[in-house]
């Protein structure tokens, strides 16, 4: 594989911190400060694999490690794509590992793989093995490729990293709001059964700063074999506008001879739109049966990718991309962002992070940056105690934020109480406006109480915003259609559409501990 080697000095250098906002607590309050005087045992090498690592090299022995090896890959990426997404998640990977310049006894040997595409994907596990990598970082997802069950050709390809003792730490991506998954039912005129009006899937461009949506709409169906299997088993998917005109439209021929080439055909089982500007406004997305073969078990998945999107018909419970659906990788989901992805059938994400922090004034989460605060806190940990391998290390830095034995206020200063015997029975609402959505699918309950119905969570309700605080500490945390506010507990009316958000109290939890994924990191 075709590599540069830059900065290859022998003896240790201090990093200069990137200007990462927000590091400095969470190396406090995850664990990380205590270690700054540990001596090593070894030197790791730690692979971070990406789409783009743009402006790397200037970085190097300042927010980078001395050692840094960039593998530009057998296929060169487009010449136009200037992404610093790979260099964002190694900055951030080595500033936590090395405690932001205070503990540079931890510098990686640190590899920068190129992934742009599956053969580049390919090359650098093959590379990252021969080199005898100890840890990769991968904060991306495939939205196809997979058979919605941990298997297909990307994970495949995974398997070999993980089998030959790899530790391998993926992002659960960013689908939670914007995934639909189904088995494939075909109704008249051979369009898909679908949730919503017109025998659609509702897609919504919502009111937001730039009065405009561009998404990449991606439909595929459980039918990967291998990276050039072919299949003949044929989707269709149109994107219209609320009187069901057709604005965009994929309507490629799949095909089962793996040397398919010709224009309008693939040999993939997955179909994409990419759109221009949307204006704010409803969309819906109709799935046509071109082939006729599926049987009763297959399904079909669509995920919408976008800075702004609404799905009122997602998947709550499963909307995890491979390779994050891997059983042999450590799948990271972001404890502050509810657009972290999940999966209730698999158990994942495995554990959980904070993730919000600021590039020169930029704000940015999800669950890229938890996987490579996971990463590091790993990597910390195998440095110091080598011999311990991936399943050891995920035990000592499991704790449990979705652990319902997490207390916060007495009952007493709350004002309230559970209607069911010594705790709190689940209220249970058929649709929900999306600010108190949200907050379910963070982990919250909404319960029963002597004041009305409120939503329970098993953490402190403050952290699911930035920006306020409380000045009593029984003030109330409301979610609100503006989002998150805080009010004097008696002093201050509640909107008709807000809801208290309270931490679970010492004296009483919910009567049945609601099924959840994930738990939340630190270090021993």
């Amino acid at each position: 594989m075709k590599s540069l080697i830059i900065g290859l000095i022998l003896f240790p250098i201090a990093l200069f911190a990137a200007q990462i906002d927000g590091l400095t607590q969470k190396l406090d309050t995850l664990g990380f400060s205590k270690y700054a005087f540990s001596p090593v045992k070894k030197t790791l090498k730690i692979a971070v694999l990406d789409k783009g690592f743009e402006g790397y090299a200037s970085e190097i022995g300042k927010s980078l490690p001395a050692k840094t090896i960039y593998h530009a890959g057998p296929v060169p990426a487009p010449a136009d794509l200037k992404e610093t997404h790979g260099l964002r998640m190694a900055q951030i990977l080595t500033q936590t590992l090395t405690l932001e310049g205070s503990g540079n006894q931890f510098q990686p040997e640190l590899h920068l793989y190129n992934v742009f595409g599956f053969t580049n994907f390919q090359a650098a596990i093959a590379d990252l093995i021969a080199n005898k990598v100890d840890l990769v970082l991968y904060s991306e997802v495939w939205e196809f490729g997979g058979n919605f069950d941990g298997d297909g050709f990307i994970n495949k390809e995974v398997n070999k990293a993980t089998k030959a003792g790899v530790i391998w730490i993926n992002a659960a991506g960013n689908f939670h709001l914007s995934t639909y998954t189904n088995l494939i039912k075909t109704e008249k005129d051979q369009f898909l059964k679908l949730p919503n009006e017109n025998n659609a899937l509702k897609v919504v461009c919502p009111e937001n700063p730039q009065k405009k949506c561009r998404w990449k709409i991606v439909l595929s169906w459980n039918d990967f074999k291998t990276a050039d299997g072919g299949t003949n088993k044929d989707l269709d998917v149109a994107l219209t506008d609320d009187f069901m005109n057709v604005l965009h439209k994929s309507e490629l021929k799949q095909s089962n001879d793996p040397t398919e080439a010709k224009p309008g055909f693939t040999k993939f089982p997955r179909e994409i739109i990419i759109t221009d500007a949307l204006p704010t406004g409803t969309y819906y997305l109709r799935i046509k049966n071109r082939s006729d073969n599926f049987s009763s078990n297959d399904i079909f998945r669509v995920t919408v990718d976008g800075d702004f999107v609404g799905m009122p018909s997602r998947s709550t419970a499963e909307s995890l991309l491979n390779p994050a659906d891997n059983e042999t990788v450590v799948t990271v989901g972001a404890l502050d962002s509810d657009r972290s992805s999940v999966s209730v059938r698999l158990g994942k994400p495995d554990i959980l992070a904070p993730s919000q922090l600021s590039f020169e004034g930029v704000e940015y989460l999800g669950s890229s940056n938890a996987a490579a605060i996971v990463a590091a806190g790993f990597a910390l940990v195998k440095s110091l105690r080598p011999e311990l391998g991936q399943a050891e290390i995920l035990s000592l830095v499991r704790r449990n934020p979705l652990d319902w034995n997490r207390r916060g206020l007495s009952l007493n200063a709350l004002f309230f109480a559970p209607t069911g015997p010594q705790c709190f029975q689940a209220a249970n609402f058929p649709s929900l406006p999306a600010h108190l959505q949200k907050v379910l699918d963070r982990g919250g309950l909404f319960v029963h109480t002597t004041l009305g119905a409120r939503i329970m969570v098993p953490f402190d309700p403050i952290t699911l915003t930035t920006g306020v605080r409380r000045v009593q500490a029984n003030d109330i945390v409301l979610a609100s259609p503006a989002g998150i506010r805080v009010i004097p507990r008696q002093s201050s009316p509640v909107g008709p559409e807000e809801v208290e958000v309270f931490q679970r109290p010492i004296e009483a939890g919910p009567c049945q501990i609601p099924a959840s994924t994930g738990a939340s990191f630190g270090l021993p």
